[in-house]
């Protein structure tokens, strides 16, 4: 028998005087522990509203139960009637108890332990190992991942990321915007149209920050996303996201693929190789470079709009703007050439040309949409962990979750 057994029960419930635990009992039938917590007769405590003198008006009607953490791996909940008290200015108040969180069934050091798990698996997952229901647990996520999200401080904020992902299969998406600097996700918008930038801006200026103070601010070449900077932050330059400018290449190299694959009569081969031709020489092995070189010869087409993105990360790899600029005019015009004859390159750097001066930009300030490294794959994370949460909501509150180092008021359990 633990000695010290309710100084150990009050000390997980954050309990001080006046409250204390009254007793705890085990119930062999239901497999569960439950702790009973009461507050001393003539305890006295400050109206929660106005934090006045006030007199002891009794309990509550009837007793509540919160669950609590496990307990020797059963499931414990605790019981208590609240005290009331009457304020001469503010009437009858309910005065709450220091392990619980308002309108909430859990106690914090729960609710703590479940955003914890919440963290890396998915909802049902979670809901299994913590032995609750999963609209609870969306409940529990939301409620202190907003709360996180309300107390953000994005003063010092210049320069940003902005960048769309699917949330559901088909055209629903969310955009992301980040903070390029410190590295985390600061808002998570409901679809991709152009007022998604304003309402940035706005929640911006209301978290501290000033939309006059960013510099510059890095994205697809969305017809929304490029007005919505331009409008709603004026003195910041518009990069275009590198990652897709190589994607407006590569689809084309794939689509000079598929023209050549038609008009050939050895079609497999290229066909099997296709996914070489999207993976950078400088990460493939001794074997794939010979293969490539083989399928380039053979597939000549082919090969050429290869050479053409390779050329883009050779622009990439310049050091000054003076030398993209050139590296840039040379590739564009290597593109446009009447004896490349590749149509679909001809129209890519039609789309490069259009947005030059974007596509510089990003040597002056070299940010990208994964401005630090794997924020892409924690978001696709967050995707996976949040599967069960059939909402918007739940799948924001998931990305700040595992993305947006948010400092979260829970207590940690640990």
């Amino acid at each position: 028998m633990i000695a010290n057994f309710p100084d150990m029960i009050a000390g997980s419930l954050n309990l001080s005087e006046p409250w204390y635990v009254e007793g705890a009992e085990f119930s062999p039938e239901k497999k569960e522990v439950h702790i009973y917590v009461n507050v001393r007769e003539g305890a006295e405590f400050a109206c929660p509203s106005c934090g006045g003198a006030t007199v002891r008006n009794g309990y509550e009607p009837t007793e509540r139960v919160w669950r609590h953490g496990d307990c020797l791996f059963y499931p414990s909940f605790v019981h208590c009637k609240r005290p009331r008290v009457r304020c001469p200015h503010c009437g009858t108040k309910q005065i709450s108890a220091p392990f619980e969180r308002k309108n909430s069934r859990f106690t914090l050091l729960f609710e703590g332990y479940a955003m914890l798990i919440l963290a890396d698996m998915p909802r049902a997952k979670a809901a299994e190992i913590l032995r609750c229901n999963e609209k609870s647990l969306s409940a529990i996520l939301s409620y202190w991942v907003n709360e996180a999200v309300s107390r953000q401080d994005l003063k010092g904020l210049v320069r940003l990321a902005v960048d769309e992902t699917s949330r559901l299969r088909g055209h629903d998406y969310v955009t992301v915007f980040v903070d390029a600097d410190r590295r985390r996700v600061i808002d998570v918008e409901q679809g991709r149209e152009k007022s998604v930038i304003s309402t940035f801006a706005e929640k911006l200026e209301k978290h501290g920050g000033s939309k006059e103070a960013v510099c510059a601010v890095t994205s697809d070449m969305s017809k929304s996303y490029l007005p919505g900077i331009a409008e709603n932050f004026p003195n910041a330059l518009s990069v275009i996201d590198k990652f897709h400018v190589k994607q407006i290449l590569t689809n084309a190299l794939d689509m000079v693929r598929k023209e050549e694959q038609k008009s050939s009569e050895a079609k497999q081969a290229l066909f099997q190789g296709r996914r070489l031709f999207m993976i950078p020489r400088g990460r493939m092995s001794e074997q794939q470079v010979a293969k490539l070189d083989s399928l380039s010869k053979r597939y000549p087409k082919t090969g050429k709009a290869y050479s053409i993105v390779a050329a883009l990360d050779d622009f990439y790899a310049c050091y000054t703007v003076e030398e993209a600029r050139n590296a840039f005019d040379s590739l564009y015009s290597w593109m446009r050439m009447r004896r490349c004859r590749l149509q679909p390159m001809k129209d890519a750097a039609t789309t490069l040309r259009n947005h030059k001066e974007k596509i510089l930009a990003y040597f002056y300030h070299r940010i990208t949409n994964a401005v630090c490294e794997g924020i892409n794959s924690m978001i696709q994370a967050a995707k996976r962990k949040a599967r069960g949460f059939n909402t918007y909501e739940g799948f924001a509150s998931m990305i700040y979750l595992v993305a947006g180092k948010l400092q979260l008021a829970v207590p940690n359990p640990f």
